[in-house]
């Protein structure tokens, strides 16, 4: 099975997955909100927040785009297919543009088994950063910056052909004296 990406409007994403979850069964569609949780504060106090990694964005995995595209993009709040052109790959044309399976791969073991990035512990020792644990563990590199104050770090992504900065949640550790 292949995953794609549809845009869709921005907040109706949890809507829009339980409709499609209630019209397909999990052989012939999943669906997927990949979401993270980050400090906000509110009035002067932080708490844990789940948002929406992608916001206006759900993930599809199926075999049977061409069978169920019409279907889910007259959905209400359905906009398109992400990269949905007829474009040339080797010999074929093809119309539905799958997600590269490297990058999908690589989103999933950022998400994990539920598709939500949790926290990571962080180190910053002169001025490098070291993750301890955490789903940036082993992945400094895709760490652009680094909010002290917020507790989050801005992470580079790649979806398609798309880089995208995305802030994530970090506790910061203090080195041992």
């Amino acid at each position: 099975m292949s995953w794609y990406t549809f845009f869709v409007q921005t907040g109706k994403e949890d809507h829009i997955k339980q409709h499609i979850d209630r019209h397909y069964d999990d052989k012939q569609l999943k669906c997927m909100i990949p979401k993270k949780i980050i400090p906000e504060k509110r009035q002067g106090i932080v708490q844990d927040e789940v948002k929406v990694l992608f916001p206006g964005y759900i993930f599809v995995k199926t075999n049977r785009i061409q069978d169920v595209y019409h279907s889910i993009k007259t959905t209400p709040h359905v906009y398109y297919l992400v990269g949905s052109s007829s474009c040339t790959t080797g010999h074929t044309k093809e119309y539905f543009t799958k997600i590269p399976e490297n990058q999908m791969e690589w989103l999933l073991q950022l998400f994990g088994h539920n598709h939500i990035i949790g926290y990571s512990d962080i180190m910053v020792l002169d001025k490098n950063v070291h993750v301890i644990s955490g789903p940036l563990m082993g992945k400094e590199a895709i760490i652009r910056k680094i909010d002290k104050r917020k507790g989050r770090a801005k992470i580079e992504v790649q979806l398609l052909n798309d880089i995208r900065l995305i802030d994530v949640g970090i506790e910061i550790l203090s080195p041992l004296s």
